[in-house]
């Protein structure tokens, strides 16, 4: 199926995604994950510039001095691939604790996509069902990310002690996360669909560049610190904004 979408213009999705934020129908469902992955990120954060603080002295205490260029080059590779481990694991932290949240807002904008634009009333008993299918289904993502996350973590550890094939190992890494976030993005609108995750993986493998595309986007929105707050909500509407519009029947 040919894509109507390039991948260079997902960003637009998450751009998309972010004014809908703010529709009565979904502003609830951002507040509530915010504060919580306010304080997530504030850890996260606080413990990462910590130990990159205490690393780049002992680089900096480590190297001869003849060799300090050496290190800086190799900070900055190391920095280049922190940031992407950084913005890999915020996002699937934080999108495990909001998943209870993201499923009922995925669900409301597949609503008004596909013409309802009135809200219906829902039951508490049908909001929780949703809710905890949600989480449900991030787990199982997990259990498929973690395993090869770790494989792709020890080939992007061994590249980077590698003199020049040492460059990959961001690129590497950041392929990775991308392919991963847009399944975990996609999965929210097809969990509401009832299509499986495998079906997710190939319906995303047979757009590879599209879905590619989106988790690139994902993964720089995610980098943004501060901004990745109201970003991350806004990618999942992105992502569910591209499922309904190139992926689903």
């Amino acid at each position: 199926m040919r894509s109507k979408l390039s991948p260079h213009a997902t960003p637009s999705l998450i751009i998309e995604g972010f004014r809908l934020l703010w529709h009565r129908r979904i502003r609830w469902l951002v507040i509530f994950p915010l504060i919580i992955n306010l304080l997530l990120f504030s850890a996260l954060t606080w413990f990462a510039a910590i130990w990159v603080g205490d690393w780049i002295d002992w680089l900096s205490a480590t190297v001869p001095e003849w060799l300090q260029w050496l290190a800086w080059i190799i900070w900055l590779l190391f920095a280049l691939l922190l940031l992407v481990v950084y913005a890999f694991t915020f996002t699937l932290l934080a999108n495990l604790i909001g998943s209870p949240f993201y499923g009922i807002m995925t669900e409301r904008v597949l609503a008004m996509q596909r013409g309802d634009t009135e809200q219906k009333p829902q039951t508490s008993a049908v909001l929780l069902t949703v809710a905890r299918d949600s989480f449900f289904r991030q787990l199982q993502i997990l259990a498929y990310m973690f395993p090869r996350a770790l494989g792709v973590l020890l080939l992007t550890l061994a590249v980077s002690f590698v003199p020049v094939i040492n460059v990959f190992s961001p690129l590497i890494a950041s392929c990775w996360a991308a392919w991963t976030l847009a399944l975990q993005y996609f999965d929210y609108p097809a969990d509401i669909d009832q299509r499986s995750f495998r079906e997710v993986r190939e319906l995303a493998g047979n757009q590879r560049w599209l879905s590619l595309g989106f988790g690139f986007s994902a993964l720089g929105a995610a980098a943004v610190p501060v901004l990745n707050l109201l970003l991350l909500p806004a990618t999942v509407i992105g992502g569910t904004l591209l499922w309904c519009r190139e992926y689903s029947d």
